[in-house]
């Protein structure tokens, strides 16, 4: 009986917690995401506008999930090869093209996505968009060094030794490997 009790009364201070933090965040929003409406309120967005970001921003993220996907793929085909027992150094360079090849491709994708913003706003709503980016920024702080994205273990590795994180001895030697591109400005 006071396992069920103890139970019941943890479930309700996590349920607590949660509500209180979705509360915080307000109604829709995503843990870290910009609250859309309010920004293209605050930009003086055209219905049309609007729709065309709407549209963009969907797009965009599909884009990028595809992207992402691709990328991860061929980075666990990349350490396939490398962990094989008979090393094909022609198949390993020709993924390490491939994976160079799609990061660019994603670079490329969030390059032409910010243009095409550019293309739909006027100048003084530009100029808006850069000052609430650089509100949020300040909101947030101060960033910390971006996370290396599970590719290993957080803490000691099995031997005891910490992980090494790429451009010291990463994941292979002394090559440097570009971390994953974000997902595209919303």
């Amino acid at each position: 009986m006071r396992i069920r009790m103890w139970a019941a009364a943890g479930a309700l201070m996590v349920a607590g917690t949660v509500l209180a933090v979705a509360q915080e965040r307000g109604p829709g929003r995503a843990a870290g995401r910009p609250d859309q409406a309010r920004i293209e309120a605050e930009l003086g967005l055209s219905p049309e506008q609007s729709a065309q970001l709407r549209k963009m921003r969907v797009e965009g993220r599909k884009q990028a999930i595809r992207q992402r996907a691709d990328l991860a793929i061929a980075r666990i085909e990349l350490q396939e090869l490398m962990d094989a027992p008979v090393v094909d150094q022609k198949a390993i360079d020709a993924k390490v093209k491939a994976v160079s090849e799609l990061q660019t491709a994603a670079l490329k994708a969030r390059t032409e996505q910010r243009l095409a913003l550019k293309r739909i706003l006027t100048p003084e709503q530009q100029e808006k968009m850069k000052q609430l980016r650089q509100q949020r920024r300040a909101e947030r702080g101060a960033r910390p060094e971006r996370a290396w994205r599970g590719r290993r273990p957080a803490g000691p590795a099995p031997g005891g030794t910490a992980p090494v994180p790429p451009g010291a001895g990463g994941p292979w030697g002394e090559e440097d490997e570009d971390p994953p591109a974000p997902e595209p400005q919303q």
